[in-house]
């Protein structure tokens, strides 16, 4: 490459003095050399625009070799309309810092940043000039700008208000949202000051005191994250989220967004509302049918009574079917309307446990001789396995009511196939099976169906309101037991109620 010429540009003697001058001179110019060659810069030594002597990265910065620049004219290696520019700098032996286009070898052109100044050199002057390649800072401050454009739709985009604030509250970037939700002036923004926006924002609150008491909560534990909700003087709630902003593990800041949640907590309301006046109705409805159901249900059983004597057999026939139907269908409709009046029992929070002691098996047997004329009737066999007594403590109305939703269930939906029942002692516990081998429950069906109003079956094919598996388990859990179901389409379904030999006698909310 060429020579940094240290003895003619620097003033460090002549190798005409000899002895030791001329040893200092020679270790002066290797030393510059040697830094040169070290330095990342690039460096060009010049005469009135003649290249006298160059670095290695000056050289590589254009794509050349170094010995080829010296004794060439520095515009060669700017853009053309980048020249003039150049020349006049050295020709009016300014000192200066610029930036400007380079070209490289292969005509391509870069950006680039020169600082020149006069050296004092033996007899006259060089012009030295250092040169740093821009490409790499543009390009990253090219990339730079768009990710702060990017990040500045993003923020703008989303629905929630953002504000970000250093540790000394300084704010440092917010979104149009946010200026929106506030209804902030542009000065308090652009003042960047937080304790002037929490000024502002405080005017605007129901509960100014805990808005501010929270933030400088937050401001003494930088690690905290937290959310609260804000209601303003014009019916607007907003909640408010917060959470530090970090770099790797160091907290630089704290990020706030707020959301605007005033129709979504008011369909809430409306929504309550709503549900709260559909259970006050069913509530009073359920009363109020039950006193016409109990009316029909006498009417009926006095109507057989007086149809039952001096009839021909097969009017009598004809009067006990009639009668036997108009009884099983108003037993239907009381059943509907018990479980109207246990559904707002539960969502209100007022069934009570009347807990006794009495034989679990005792109750099952009872059960299934209640329902041996349906049974008979549809030509359905009804098995109960109980080997021996299984006493306990419970509200026997209740358990009694889970007995019957389950063996109707079985009936309802097994295909006429027989039914298996059985209660025993299993580890401490009371245990009752309901076995049927009907139509079964699709496993994506069977959580839901413990659910209000939900059904695994068609309501056109299968009658009801949806509301007895629901029950069922709300009485199951409030005795502190568990049902579970093992079913398959196809192959049938087994509930499984497992309850605790004693419960409390306290009311048990649902």
């Amino acid at each position: 490459m060429g020579q940094m010429a240290a003895t003619t540009y620097l003033e460090m003697g002549s190798s005409e003095d000899g002895g030791d001058g001329e040893r200092d001179a020679r270790r002066a110019e290797a030393t510059l050399r040697a830094i040169g060659e070290a330095s990342t810069e690039g460096i060009v030594l010049h005469e009135r625009g003649v290249i006298v002597s160059v670095n290695g990265a000056a050289a590589a910065m254009f794509g050349y070799p170094a010995a080829e620049l010296p004794g060439r004219a520095v515009v060669e290696f700017i853009a053309p309309d980048q020249a003039d520019a150049v020349r006049s700098n050295y020709e009016n032996d300014r000192a200066a810092t610029y930036e400007t286009w380079g070209l490289r070898r292969d005509g391509t052109r870069f950006r680039l940043e020169a600082r020149a100044r006069n050296i004092a050199s033996g007899e006259g002057t060089v012009r030295a000039v250092l040169l740093r390649d821009l490409t790499d800072r543009d390009a990253a401050a090219s990339q730079q700008a768009s990710t702060n454009s990017l990040l500045r739709a993003t923020l703008d985009a989303t629905a929630d208000g953002m504000l970000v604030v250093d540790l000394r509250g300084r704010i440092t970037l917010w979104n149009a949202r946010f200026k929106e939700m506030w209804r902030f002036p542009d000065e308090v923004l652009l003042e960047k000051a937080d304790e002037q926006a929490i000024a502002y924002a405080e005017g605007q609150l129901l509960d100014p005191g805990s808005f501010r008491s929270r933030i400088q909560a937050l401001y003494r534990a930088p690690e905290t994250e937290s959310i609260d909700t804000l209601e303003f003087r014009d019916g607007r709630i907003v909640e408010r989220y917060s959470r530090p902003q970090r770099i790797g593990d160091r907290i630089i800041g704290r990020v706030w967004s707020f959301r605007d949640v005033t129709s979504h907590r008011r369909a809430e309301r409306m929504l309550e509302l709503a549900v709260q006046m559909r259970d006050e109705f069913l509530g009073i409805a359920s009363h109020e049918l039950f006193t016409p159901i109990t009316s029909l249900s006498i009417a009926i059983r006095g109507l057989r009574a007086a149809v039952g004597t001096g009839l021909s057999p097969s009017a009598q026939g004809l009067s006990d079917r009639l009668c036997g139907n108009a009884e099983r269908q108003v037993e239907r409709l009381a059943r509907l309307v018990q479980e109207l009046l246990d559904v707002t029992k539960i969502d209100g929070g007022l069934m009570a446990l009347s807990v006794e002691p009495f034989d679990l098996r005792d109750l099952a047997t009872e059960v299934i001789e209640r329902f041996m004329p349906e049974l008979e009737r549809d030509g359905i066999s009804a098995r109960l396995e109980a080997p021996r007594p299984v006493p306990g403590c419970w509200d026997r109305s209740r358990l009694e009511q889970v007995l019957t939703n389950l063996l109707a269930n079985a009936i309802k939906f097994g295909n006429g196939l027989p039914i298996e029942l059985s209660v025993q002692l299993e580890a401490g516990a009371a245990e009752l099976a309901v076995v049927d081998h009907g139509i079964g429950i699709p496993a994506d069906q069977q959580v839901l169906i413990f659910e209000r109003f939900q059904r695994a079956v068609s309501s056109r094919h299968f009658a009801g309101l949806g509301l007895g598996l629901y029950i069922t388990r709300q009485i199951v859990e409030a005795h502190g037991g568990e049902l579970r179901l093992v079913s398959q389409p196809g192959a049938g379904s087994t509930f499984t109620v497992r309850l605790p030999l004693a419960v409390p006698t306290a009311p048990v909310r649902a």
